[in-house]
């Protein structure tokens, strides 16, 4: 089971490391995260002052396999061993990259994350999904491998721009929607601040262990947390062809509008909820924009892992709190969604 540690619990994730008896640690960053983060971590964590690195380029063009065999590469000029413990510190693209290639690297060595985005806080960093994008196509390739430990500090929102900021707000709207009247009503009055506090961190990512250790390999209830990803990653991968890339949360706040309007069209979902959900999106996120190439998007959709008979199979809501999985439906409908 993967214990977590937050800011105030600094002391025991140290001492928890030191119990972990580990021949060597090896810090994995982007080169973000190595300039701003890594110095923070030396000063704070005395196990790591002498952390070998392992630096990577940042963003999500580089979450493929070439970056891969790059880390394999280093950590066998490191001579890793499986008593080695691999230390992802980034955001989602670092933990699920290192994650990957903990899971294979000598048929797997131990793995903590330490998220430094919003995002990677209350999304990225549990649920041991690890993986890459490949053929344009987003987390195509991955395993299932869960970290020792999670470490999150809220130091390193501090580092951030407001634009990787606000991304992370994306996934702690689609959590308050699949959970619970009083979690959706609560964000309705919240300024960007209140998102980054511990309590608002931990409560977020609560929600989603509570699906995850009810269903680890993702075959149930976890699915609920597919809302707005069946579309959104799609409009991501499809963002990445152009000149103007969107981050990760960006295009689930897309992919979570259409999806809505899915649900309405389906399920007769509250319209008042669809029209919180705008005010929300235009109060975080005033000028996100994409020219949707419709077809394009609908072409990405269709390598989704979840087509079955013609159909994909998305997770959409009946209402606050009640989230419907394996709804099958149609391109056609997809389509008409997306205009």
């Amino acid at each position: 089971m993967t214990q977590i540690f937050i800011s105030e619990q600094l002391n025991s994730f140290e001492a928890f490391l030191k119990s972990m008896n580990a021949s060597k640690f090896v810090l994995l960053a982007d080169a973000n995260s190595n300039g701003f983060c890594i110095p923070v971590l030396r000063r704070k964590i005395e196990s790591l002052q002498l952390a070998h690195r392992v630096i990577i380029p940042q963003g999500e063009l580089n979450k493929n396999l070439a970056i891969v065999e790059l880390i394999w590469s280093e950590l066998i000029d490191l001579q890793v061993d499986r008593n080695t413990i691999l230390i992802c510190v980034g955001g989602g693209v670092v933990c699920d990259l290192g994650g990957f290639v903990a899971s294979t690297f000598k048929r797997g060595i131990r793995v903590v994350y330490i998220p430094t985005t919003l995002l990677a806080m209350v999304d990225a960093c549990y649920g041991g999904k690890t993986g890459f994008d490949f053929a344009s196509i987003k987390n195509l390739i991955g395993t299932f491998y869960h970290p020792e430990a999670i470490f999150m500090d809220t130091d390193f929102l501090q580092t951030l721009s407001h634009r990787t900021l606000v991304s992370g707000v994306a996934e702690m709207i689609k959590h308050a929607l699949i959970a619970d009247e009083n979690s959706w009503n609560r964000m309705q009055t919240y300024v960007l601040n209140d998102f980054i506090t511990t309590d608002a961190l931990y409560k977020s990512l609560q929600i989603k262990q509570s699906l995850v250790d009810e269903d680890m390999l993702d075959v149930g209830v976890r699915m609920k947390l597919n809302f707005g990803h069946t579309v959104g990653h799609a409009i991501e991968s499809s963002s990445l062809l152009t000149n103007t890339p969107l981050l990760h949360g960006e295009a689930i706040m897309l992919g979570m509008q259409v999806e809505i309007r899915l649900s309405e069209i389906l399920f007769g979902f509250d319209v008042q909820v669809g029209k919180q959900f705008n005010i929300l999106m235009m109060k975080f996120f005033p000028d996100l924009r994409f020219a949707n190439d419709t077809n394009n998007i609908l072409s990405f959709i269709m390598h989704d892992k979840k087509i079955k008979d013609g159909n994909i199979q998305m997770s959409l809501l009946k209402r606050v709190g009640d989230c419907e999985i394996n709804v099958p439906v149609s391109l056609k409908l997809i389509r008409e969604s997306l205009l």
